[in-house]
């Protein structure tokens, strides 16, 4: 797992804790409050009940007495039941009947699907009271909420990791495509280092092979600085100038040597930079998909340039992905980063992009730029 990857899952991870611990922490307070809320209205009915009853009792002759508790049959509290009884002998029971609990205790009792809140009470000459209240609904609500606070909690943390690998991506994209530029400057920088190192050369070829390090690296300062912010499109970055492509195409083939060029399109209007590391990509893929020391074509008439291979081709599956990086998926093909760089160096010129192949027949890359006039079929 790269660097990047053990980050992103380090801090996804972290937010994600931090989240579910601050949820859980709020959603423990709401619950203590509903439970204690629903705690104190079942203490303060069973006191105003039992002083009813307390005050009946003093006032009502003993004979009396039970005909007078049964009047509290008619006793609606709505979800609130009780039974009253005097030694083992129930008097009054408001369906359904409290659980049994000890004489001044209170508990949350679950039975039957519901959960309630019961109360025992003893009052003046033996007579007990049990009351129970039904908190079912603050029970299932309770648990609604905990289970919506979770799911939104989870959908946050799927948002921020969302959002994250987004950011991470453009910010780690320009870097990669980056690395990907310059790869090819390097190489060719290498290249006439070691044989300027290991062959014995003549001082012209001396100066041939210095002047393309020289090149090499003012094209890598180059690189480096435009494709940092290309995915921006920052005008400030693209520098349009009068590009010759005769030019670019000596300058390709010193890099390619099997590269076959024919020129028809005397220059263009172009950040040079640029539109060289469009074409030596699609022509450094080219050579990759050909075979050794077989010939890859670069022919450029008014408006439009292509590059011709007769490599292994590509796949439907690998073309739609080249003709639509944005949006097809990715298959294993070797041209990396390089191909969704074209197509933007191409856009921010004007052009479009579009690749033509067949299995075992070659490929074909066509940079069409706005001007160009239909090809012929």
């Amino acid at each position: 797992m790269k660097l990047r990857q053990k980050s992103y899952l380090i801090t996804v991870l972290l937010v994600a804790a931090v989240l579910y611990v601050c949820t859980t922490g709020l959603l423990l307070s709401s619950i203590r409050a509903a439970f204690r809320a629903a705690e104190s209205r079942a203490l303060g009915e069973e006191k105003a009940l039992a002083l009813a009853i307390d005050g009946m009792l003093e006032r009502t002759p003993e004979q009396n007495r039970a005909a007078y508790l049964r009047g509290f049959a008619l006793y609606d509290g709505g979800d609130a039941t009780f039974e009253l009884g005097s030694d083992e002998q129930t008097l009054v029971a408001i369906e359904p009947v409290p659980p049994k609990v000890e004489p001044g205790k209170m508990r949350w009792i679950t039975q039957d699907g519901r959960t309630v809140l019961a109360i025992a009470d003893t009052l003046s000459d033996g007579v007990w009271l049990r009351y129970g209240l039904d908190v079912t609904d603050v029970v299932h609500r309770t648990v609604r909420q905990t289970a919506g606070a979770m799911l939104l909690c989870t959908l946050l943390i799927g948002g921020v990791a969302a959002a994250l690998y987004i950011i991470l991506e453009r910010v780690n994209q320009p870097v990669e495509r980056l690395a990907h530029e310059l790869r090819t400057p390097l190489t060719v920088i290498r290249g006439y280092g070691e044989l300027l190192e290991r062959a014995k050369l003549t001082p012209e070829q001396q100066h041939t092979a210095a002047s393309y390090i020289v090149s090499e690296s003012e094209r890598l300062g180059e690189i480096s600085q435009k494709l940092l912010t290309l995915a921006d499109a920052r005008k400030n970055v693209f520098r349009p100038e009068r590009v010759k492509l005769s030019e670019l195409a000596e300058h390709l083939k010193a890099t390619y040597p099997t590269l076959d060029t024919e020129i028809a399109w005397d220059a263009l209007t172009a950040d040079r930079a640029l539109i060289l590391s469009m074409l030596g990509n699609l022509i450094g893929n080219a050579v990759k998909a050909s075979e050794p020391g077989a010939p890859v074509r670069m022919r450029a008439i008014p408006g439009v340039i292509e590059i011709i291979d007769t490599g292994s081709g590509m796949s439907p599956e690998q073309l739609r992905y080249v003709n639509d990086p944005a949006h097809a998926k990715n298959p294993s093909i070797r041209s990396g980063l390089g191909v969704p760089l074209c197509h933007e160096i191409a856009a921010l010129h004007g052009a479009a992009l579009r690749f033509t192949s067949e299995p075992g027949e070659g490929t074909t890359a066509t940079v069409r730029f706005a001007d160009a006039a239909p090809m012929a079929q």
